[in-house]
């Protein structure tokens, strides 16, 4: 998942983890008792995106959500006996998971399940498979279930509407929520970074409010996580590699990722971690790839 899909990620889970618990599991009445450390100190270190510990009825167990952009370059049913083990192992109580892919294509060969059997030994593990292209958008927007709005634009249109007018249906409906306008505004930076996988990046600058990408706080995560990493190599030194990392990931989204990926030293070269910031912003609202480039340095 790449570093924007990361943190929208993040801050849709944080938000609002019984919301995608209640989502992922079909479950209403569950009581959210803790939100776990989702690090696993594995071979190579894993972040899962929504861990939780909760009650339903008398059990208490753990509801665990992975959220995918596209599909997994590691078979997922491997990943979730692997997330499984650990979790099972480190808190010894019932751990149910699920998947849910964003991308309309992602998903379709994910069987939900990892099994095997001989030898006098037999291991089965199902978990959950949602895939949003297949869930209904319209009751989600009637419901503004605030954790899933942002999704909506990646999910099943009402029969008879394209693809055009349902996103901006979708904004028009976190325009219209009765949420401050703080929050609204961070429902708006996280539904254009997610309408970034399937829609056009033209379209989606045309259908959000003006300036709500320019000043995002989407940004501003970004530069908060650079500076807690940044620590051991100096904070200006990890504040510029995330900037470059956030400017190429913006960029990827709208035009070729090669050619994208060729702006690397040139982003590299730059010294002055101000006019990177400056450029991380330029690429939320360039309209080419040609533009943008002109405001490179020489």
């Amino acid at each position: 998942m790449s570093q924007q899909y990361d943190s929208a990620t993040k801050y849709l889970t944080h938000e609002y983890p019984l919301t995608f618990a209640q989502f992922a599991f079909g479950i209403t009445d569950i009581t959210v008792l803790e939100r776990l450390d989702t690090e696993q100190p594995t071979i190579k270190t894993h972040r899962n995106d929504c861990t939780l510990k909760v009650r339903i009825d008398n059990e208490i167990t753990i509801f665990h959500v992975e959220i995918q952009t596209h599909n997994s370059q590691k078979p997922m049913p491997c990943r979730i006996a692997g997330y499984q083990g650990f979790l099972i192992s480190e808190h010894q109580m019932p751990v149910y998971s699920c998947v849910v892919y964003l991308h309309p294509d992602a998903g379709l060969n994910d069987p939900g399940y990892y099994a095997y059997e001989g030898h006098g030994c037999k291991y089965v593990n199902e978990y959950k498979v949602i895939r949003l292209i297949e869930i209904e958008g319209q009751p989600i927007l009637e419901a503004q279930t605030s954790g899933l709005l942002p999704l909506t634009p990646l999910m099943k249109p009402p029969t008879g509407m394209d693809s055009e007018q349902w996103l901006r249906t979708c904004v028009e409906v976190i325009a219209s929520s009765s949420k401050s306008i703080s929050n609204r505004n961070q429902l708006m930076e996280t539904l254009g970074i997610f309408s970034g996988l399937v829609y056009r990046a033209e379209l989606i600058r045309q259908s959000l409010p003006e300036g709500i990408m320019r000043e995002s706080s989407i940004v501003q995560h970004y530069m908060d996580e650079a500076k807690a990493q940044g620590i051991e190599q100096g904070i200006e030194q990890g504040e510029k590699k995330a900037t470059i990392e956030s400017i190429l990931a913006f960029l990827s989204t709208q035009f070729q990722s090669e050619v994208v990926q060729s702006l690397r030293p040139q982003l590299e070269a730059i010294e002055d971690l101000n006019l990177l910031k400056e450029l991380l912003l330029t690429a939320y609202r360039t309209k080419s790839l040609g533009d943008f480039t002109q405001t490179l340095p020489e």
